[in-house]
């Protein structure tokens, strides 16, 4: 009995990161493969390309219109734009927000190198930034390596950046080290691991380092900030969260704990965290 739980706790992180991303990657087809080579999301609208990423936006300001504060969606590795679709469709996030959700550089085609340097998805997501028109500045909503993406960019552009959102992500460098399985993926053949997880791994290798090169900057975050994390999260180890939660200790932070939840706490609680997030932000 010892030797099956033993060989279950150390198997089924692995099949829950495979299944994960294959599970981005179907979200990410079907989106993409919508309105054919127009590339258009019915009822959304079509999606832009901006340098390396690409984006659909959804109340973007026009002459005579208040215009309604910005809020930018970065999806995980892998993803896409459409892991989003669900608050960037919901009514009440459209009566408030101008939103964006992004495809970040490397992932709108299966052949981009990718980029590892969360410096340089922070410098993709800069120009999205100066879209904002409420002058409240751009409220960063990620998930999973979407996390430690939003956090690097509010460190480098803060004015900019008036509040965050974490939901499963990581951030304790002690916390979120590659794993054997994606050591094991390094050596394996792109043609038999697939581009999908092949490209993850690529992000996720290097980004221990990152993390502990960011914690001093941390304490430097004084926007309100919103953390969400489910304690059956075998992806991205819960103690993340509490990580988030001590070092921002400049920010106003909530911490929505959800019990029994596990990664896809993004979609399972998504009204849970629409009605969180529209009062934490003041709506």
């Amino acid at each position: 009995m010892l030797g099956h739980s033993t060989r279950f706790a150390i198997d089924r992180p692995a099949l829950l990161w495979m299944a994960a991303l294959c599970c981005c990657l179907t979200i990410s087809t079907l989106t993409h493969a919508q309105g054919g080579t127009a590339r258009y999301i019915t009822g959304v609208g079509p999606i832009m390309r901006l340098g390396n990423l690409e984006y659909v936006e959804v109340n973007t300001p026009v002459l005579n219109v208040e215009p309604k504060q910005l809020i930018v969606f970065v999806h995980g590795t892998p993803g896409s734009l459409s892991a989003f679709l669900r608050y960037v469709n919901d009514p009440v996030m459209r009566e408030n927000f101008h939103m964006i959700s992004v495809t970040r550089p490397g992932w709108v085609d299966d052949s981009n190198e990718k980029i590892s340097s969360l410096q340089g998805q922070a410098k993709a997501l800069e120009p999205l930034l100066r879209m904002d028109r409420s002058g409240k500045g751009a409220i960063l909503m990620g998930h999973s390596y979407g996390g430690p993406v939003i956090a690097r960019t509010a460190m480098d552009y803060p004015d900019l950046v008036s509040g965050l959102v974490f939901v499963a992500t990581t951030g304790d460098p002690e916390l979120s080290g590659p794993r054997w399985y994606n050591r094991f993926a390094v050596v394996l053949p792109r043609f038999l691991l697939g581009s999908s997880l092949k490209g993850a791994n690529a992000e996720i290798m290097p980004l221990q380092p990152q993390l502990e090169a960011m914690l001093p900057r941390w304490q430097n975050l004084t926007m309100p900030v919103l953390i969400v994390q489910g304690d059956r999260d075998s992806l991205v180890n819960p103690g993340n969260a509490d990580f988030m939660a001590s070092m921002l200790v400049n920010s106003d932070v909530t911490y929505l704990h959800r019990e029994g939840q596990g990664h896809f706490v993004l979609w399972e609680e998504a009204d849970l965290i629409i009605d969180t997030l529209l009062k934490k932000f003041n709506f």
